[in-house]
């Protein structure tokens, strides 16, 4: 009976810690257009798919994380998660997930980052996404 206690208070916390792990940008891939007639295409691929609930045709909410730090870099404040832009799934599988950028936020009433656009690090906000139809 104690195994069985043991083996279900590992699964749960196996299950939970599954679900708080971040889905973020991977990887993110570029075709090669031979003319200028033809559709230049940058993927992004997500560590996160189906099984995490996300569905072809969604716009995910993109953030990225940014220590907030003193200007000698020696103290701390905090972590704060700064808009960056959008993303709609093109492709869902399992555990990974295909996505076309879908709007960059202006910079004008959000903070600045040093790097502009969508890049592999930056973290998906599963609290606002939506799908095409308005639903959440």
């Amino acid at each position: 009976m104690k195994v069985l206690a043991v083996l279900l208070t590992l699964l749960v916390f196996q299950t939970v810690h599954a679900q708080s792990q971040d889905i973020s940008i991977v990887n993110v891939r570029k075709n090669i257009t031979l003319s200028n007639e033809e559709t230049a295409y940058r993927d992004y691929y997500l560590n996160g798919g189906s099984d995490d609930g996300i569905k072809k045709g969604q716009v995910l909410n993109i953030v990225r994380k940014v220590v907030a730090r003193d200007y000698s870099g020696t103290q701390t404040y905090g972590d704060i998660f700064i808009p960056v832009g959008e993303l709609k799934v093109i492709a869902v599988f399992g555990k990974l997930a295909v996505a076309r950028e879908s709007k960059i936020f202006s910079r004008e009433e959000l903070p600045v980052l040093e790097q502009i656009g969508l890049m592999t690090g930056d973290l998906v906000d599963l609290r606002n996404q939506f799908s095409p139809t308005g639903k959440k």
